[in-house]
C-alpha cells in the first residue's frame, strides 16, 4: 500500500488535476457567459442562505419561499458553507463539485489496484470514469448534491473494499446525507458485499441505509412537508411497479445501450455487483417513471451515479478474468469511452469549439447592468441570470402565462402574452436578444418580448436602465 501511494498514484493525481482543470474551466466558463441556470441559481442561493446563519428559504425555484429541504433532504450543503467564507462566490460551488468528482477518480484507481489490476489498466479505468458521459453531463447541467454523492460513494466502495471501518463510516455518512435516495445504493452496496464476504459489519451499514430511507420517505415527508415528496406519482411512491417502464422509451434504451458499451459490456460478466447500478435505474426508470422524465435520458446530472456502479463490477471483472488484466483491455476501454464521447458529442468536445470560448454578443451588456442592481433589492428574472443575482434573499423567476382581460387589453386582444411571478421584486432584469432560447425564457423569444411589452402597456414595470439589447425595470407592482 505504501508503494502505491508513494509512487504509483504520480499519474492518476496528474490525471485527476487534469480533469479537474477541464470540468472547472467548463463550469466557470459556462458561469460566465450565462449559460448556467435554474438548479444553480437555487444551489447557490441556499448556501448563500447557510453562509449568513439564515434558513434555507428558497424564492428562485418553482416553490417559492419554502425550505430547501422540502424539495430534497440535501444536508451536504451546510458542510460546503466555509468555503463560502473564504470566496463567497457562486464559482466556489462550481470549483467544489469538479473537485469533488475528479478527486474520486483516485478512489477508483486503488480500487483497481487492490483487485491486482496493471498499472495501465487502472489508469484507463481512470480515465474511462472521469470521463463517463454522466460526469460529462452532470459538470454541465449546473452543479448538484447527486455529484458529491457519487464521489464519496466512490471513496465508501474503496474503504469497504480494503477494510477500513473508520474510513467507511465516513464516506457513508457523507454519501446519503447528499440527498435523500442515496441511502438506497449504500444499502445494496453493503447487500452485496455482505453476500460475497459474510461480512456482519455490512449489515450495519446496510440496516441503517434502509432505516435511513424508511424515516426520509415514510416519516419525514409524509409528515413533515406540506404535500408531501415532490417527486413521486400522484398514484403513490411505489404505484409504478411496472416492468415494462425499464425500457418503455427511446431514452431509458438509450442509457441502457450507452451504459453498456461505456466499459466495453465488461460489467455483466460480473452481475452480481451490477445490482447497486440496477437498483440506480429502478429509482428512475420504474419508480420515478411518471414525474421524472428528466432523469430518463443520457442527459442531465442524473446519469452521473452510473460511472462508480459500472466501473466498479468493471474492475472486479478484470481482476476474475486474469486474461482481461492487459494493455489490449486497457486500450479497448479507452476506445469504448472515445467513440461514444465523438458519437454523442459530449461536453468535453466543446473545448474545441468557438462558441464556448467566445461569449454571445448580450453577454457583455448583461454584465454590465448588473452593478446596476442593489445588492439588497429583490429582483425578478429569466433563467440565465438567475445566478449571477443570487446572493440575496428574495430572487424570483419570470413565469411566461397568457391573460385573458375583459377590458383594458395592453395588447388589443382578449388574451394576452404575459408573466407571473412570486413575491414583491423591486426590479426586472432582462435580454431580449436572438442569443437565447426556450431553456433560458421558459418560451420562445417573440412571446417572451410580447409578454414584456404588455407588462410596460399595463403599467407593471417601466425601464430604467437599457444598455443594448439588456433591460432594467422597475417593478411598479405585481402582474395579477
Amino acid at each position: 500500500m505504501k508503494k502505491i501511494f508513494s509512487s504509483q498514484l504520480f499519474i492518476p493525481l496528474c490525471i485527476s488535476l487534469f480533469f479537474f482543470i477541464a470540468y472547472s474551466v467548463m463550469g466557470v466558463i459556462r458561469q460566465i457567459h450565462f449559460l448556467s441556470g435554474y438548479d444553480l441559481a437555487i444551489v447557490d442561493q441556499a448556501i448563500w442562505n447557510y453562509s449568513h446563519f439564515q434558513a434555507p428559504i428558497s424564492t428562485n425555484q418553482a416553490y417559492a419561499f419554502t425550505p430547501i429541504l422540502w424539495d430534497h433532504v440535501e444536508l451536504i450543503f451546510p458542510l460546503l458553507v466555509p468555503f463560502y467564507w473564504v470566496y463567497n462566490n457562486v464559482i466556489t460551488l462550481i470549483l467544489l463539485q469538479s473537485f469533488a468528482i475528479c478527486s474520486s477518480g483516485i478512489a477508483v484507481f486503488l480500487i483497481a489496484k487492490k483487485y491486482g489490476l496493471k498499472t495501465i489498466v487502472s489508469i484507463s479505468l481512470l480515465i474511462s470514469y472521469l470521463l463517463f458521459y454522466g460526469i460529462q453531463n452532470a459538470i454541465w447541467a449546473d452543479v448538484h448534491s447527486l455529484v458529491f454523492g457519487i464521489a464519496f460513494l466512490a471513496w465508501f466502495i474503496y474503504f469497504l473494499e480494503i477494510k477500513n471501518k473508520k474510513g467507511a463510516w465516513i464516506f457513508f455518512l457523507l454519501t446519503i446525507i447528499c440527498k435523500e435516495d442515496m441511502a438506497l445504493l449504500t444499502g445494496i452496496i453493503s447487500i452485496i458485499l455482505f453476500v460475497i464476504r459474510r461480512d456482519k459489519n455490512m449489515l450495519w451499514f446496510g440496516g441503517l441505509s434502509f432505516l435511513y430511507l424508511f424515516s426520509i420517505f415514510y416519516i419525514y415527508f409524509p409528515y413533515f412537508v406540506p404535500g408531501g415528496y415532490r417527486f413521486q406519482s400522484n398514484t403513490g411512491l411505489l404505484s409504478q411497479i411496472h416492468i415494462d417502464n425499464f425500457y418503455n422509451s427511446s431514452d431509458k434504451r438509450n442509457v441502457l445501450l450507452y451504459s453498456s458499451i461505456w466499459f466495453g459490456f465488461l460489467p455483466f460478466l460480473s452481475p452480481f455487483y451490477l445490482l447497486a447500478a440496477l437498483g440506480d435505474l429502478i429509482k428512475y426508470f420504474v419508480i420515478g417513471n411518471a414525474v421524472v422524465s428528466s432523469g430518463q435520458s443520457i442527459f442531465g446530472h442524473y446519469r452521473s451515479s452510473l460511472a462508480i456502479l459500472l466501473i466498479w463490477p468493471t474492475i472486479i471483472t478484470i481482476g476474475k478474468f486474469k486474461k482481461f488484466n492487459s494493455p489490449v483491455i486497457a486500450l479497448y476501454l479507452l476506445l469504448c469511452a472515445f467513440l461514444l464521447q465523438y458519437f454523442l458529442h459530449l461536453p468535453f468536445s466543446y473545448f474545441a469549439k468557438k462558441w464556448f470560448w467566445a461569449p454571445t454578443p448580450s453577454v457583455a451588456s448583461m454584465k454590465k447592468i448588473l452593478p446596476y442592481v442593489p445588492r439588497d433589492a429583490a429582483v425578478v428574472t429569466q433563467i440565465n441570470m438567475l445566478p449571477h443575482l443570487s446572493h440575496r434573499k428574495l430572487e424570483f423567476i419570470m413565469w411566461p402565462e397568457t391573460k385573458k382581460f375583459t377590458a383594458h387589453s395592453p395588447c388589443g386582444q382578449e388574451t394576452c402574452n404575459w408573466f407571473h411571478w412570486a413575491g414583491n421584486p423591486k426590479y426586472m432584469i432582462v435580454n431580449t436578444s436572438t442569443d437565447w432560447d426556450t431553456r433560458y425564457w421558459l418560451t420562445n423569444r417573440s412571446e417572451f418580448i410580447d409578454g414584456i411589452k404588455n407588462l410596460q402597456a399595463a403599467g407593471i414595470i417601466k425601464p430604467i436602465h437599457i444598455i443594448d439589447s439588456t433591460y432594467m425595470f422597475e417593478v411598479l407592482k405585481h402582474p395579477l
